[in-house]
């Protein structure tokens, strides 16, 4: 199984995907974004295969943190799902420039989101 980095300045929605993706069977885990760089810290210290990210973060701008892990050599290949109650088809061109592999509407669907993993991350085997 995967594994996946949880990031959401919301603790909620942070627990609610980690609780789905963990009783499913993937090494999930949690980053607090207090800033940018604490979160960019911890994803290169075991890069994860996919990062599901919120986009409107205090301190950890969505847009910010999808152009770092791109640049960053590390990083630069984990599948990057952002995860947004807004519908602004702007924003998801940008993101989409940017090279953001997929996105989720908030409130998390627990289906979709598994799908959308398996997707990105097939199971080995």
């Amino acid at each position: 199984m995967a594994r996946i980095a949880i990031v959401d300045d919301s603790r909620l929605a942070r627990t609610f995907a980690l609780t789905v993706l963990r009783k499913a069977g993937h090494d999930a885990f949690e980053i607090d974004p207090l800033s940018i760089f604490e979160v960019l810290k911890v994803l290169r210290e075991a890069p994860p295969r996919i990062l599901i990210m919120d986009y409107l973060m205090p301190g950890c701008p969505g847009n910010s943190l999808v152009r770092a892990c791109r640049e960053d050599p590390v990083l630069e290949a984990m599948k990057v799902v952002v995860c947004t109650a807004h519908r602004d088809e702007d924003v998801k061109e940008r993101l989409d420039r940017l090279g953001v592999s997929a996105f989720l509407h908030k409130p998390l669907d627990p289906a979709a989101l598994l799908e959308l993993v398996e997707s990105l991350a097939p199971a080995e085997g």
